[in-house]
């Protein structure tokens, strides 16, 4: 009876051992920062970028979308540049002072040439008067049905006109 009592009790700790065993030398993966979304937060002096997302879906035409947030006194004007077809392309807005600028959602940040696919990650570099850093922005597509209403869509382009002709009439010359 004396050995079944102690052939349990060391059952019982091989298999408490075995059970916790994986805690005693991995990390534990809730004390690991991430980005709880799907866009990405960055610091930057006193500037603070929030869940930055670019919305595409051709992966020409994007839309730039995010929270700047500005706790000082006075507006911070930063620009976020990339690397499409070959040249440096660049868009600039303002982080209001004393709060939150939310950019891309009423007005589109309308970022043309895009140069990456949805499903990729833009390579880009936020500006600030005094200091710059490197950003990995998701690139997204409209699978998820809360970005439908912020997909961008093309600045229309004015149709030529055909109008009269305004060259002076021969009768009328004097």
């Amino acid at each position: 009876m004396r050995a079944r009592a102690v052939a349990a009790i060391a059952l019982s700790g091989a298999l408490a051992l075995g059970l916790s065993g994986c805690t005693m030398w991995m990390h534990v993966e809730t004390s690991r920062p991430y980005h709880p979304s799907n866009g990405v937060n960055i610091t930057l002096g006193d500037l603070q970028l929030r869940n930055v997302v670019v919305l595409t879906e051709d992966g020409e035409l994007g839309n730039l979308m995010g929270t700047a947030v500005n706790l000082t006194g006075s507006d911070i004007d930063f620009t976020v540049q990339w690397k499409a077809d070959g040249a440096y392309q660049e868009v600039s807005l303002t982080a209001d002072a004393n709060g939150r600028t939310n950019f891309g959602v009423d007005d589109q940040v309308t970022l043309q040439p895009l140069g990456e696919p949805a499903g990729g990650l833009l390579e880009a570099v936020v500006h600030i008067d005094d200091g710059q850093k490197a950003l990995r922005i998701p690139v997204l597509d409209a699978t998820l049905p809360e970005y439908d209403e912020v997909l961008p869509t093309p600045t229309p382009t004015p149709t030529p006109v055909e109008t009269a002709s305004t060259e002076p009439d021969a009768s009328t010359e004097g």
